[in-house]
């Protein structure tokens, strides 16, 4: 463990602290923001896209855009997600930016399946692509209810050019210690994706509207 659990729960009681974090009129989310040192982003010293399902479930779940094959349909209804789109609609969509933008902003994840995945690509993708969001595979299980709800509080660590990520580990309404079991879950991903952890300089966590509160590391 990068960060002893103690030390993210006593971080996290001062974020959601209401010195560092006011009360405001809608729930808001907790990232957890790590910093690296002695890196070369261009050489892809740390080169991070990696998908975390947080243990502790938010209240504020992702947004899921599925396109299921005809044998998956039904059982991608089960898992309510925010759109379901059969390969038809998605076929209509062609040369709809308008409403393409509109899918791309207002949803998190994008699950495929195999026939419709390059398709998707086409119509999709270009929306996607500047956001930082990709078409991902559904499994060619008929049955995928459990995975489309499991990406409903996935998150995603990634690094662009910056030596630094931020990412999503939960809501203000949850408790540090499961917020910090979410964070931890966070820090092993990238543990395992970088070289060593000397190379992180600091971690952050904060509330969308609230102050930065930086972890000890020791």
């Amino acid at each position: 463990m990068i960060v002893p659990k103690d030390n993210l729960i006593e971080g996290l009681k001062e974020a959601l602290s209401e010195k560092n974090n006011p009360k405001r009129k809608f729930t808001q989310s907790v990232d957890l923001i790590v910093t690296f040192k002695d890196v070369d982003m261009k050489k892809g010293d740390v080169k991070l896209r990696e998908m975390v399902v947080l243990p502790k479930i938010p209240s504020k779940v992702k947004k899921v855009l599925v396109v299921p094959s005809f044998e998956q349909l039904e059982s991608a209804k089960k898992a309510e997600p925010n759109v379901i789109l059969t390969k038809e609609e998605l076929q209509k969509l062609m040369g709809q930016k308008r409403i393409i933008k509109k899918y791309a902003r207002q949803n998190d994840w994008f699950l495929i399946s195999s026939e419709s995945m390059a398709l998707a690509g086409r119509i999709l993708g270009p929306a996607l692509g500047p956001r930082g969001k990709f078409p991902t595979p559904l499994p060619s299980a008929a049955d995928v209810t459990e995975y489309i709800t499991r990406f409903k509080h996935t998150t995603i660590v990634k690094t662009k050019d910056q030596p630094h990520t931020q990412v999503f580990i939960g809501t203000e309404d949850q408790k540090p210690e499961d917020l910090a079991e979410n964070a931890n879950a966070v820090l092993t991903a990238i543990e395992g994706k970088i070289r060593s952890p000397s190379i992180i300089r600091a971690i952050y966590v904060k509330t969308t509207m609230g102050k930065p509160v930086e972890i000890k590391l020791k």
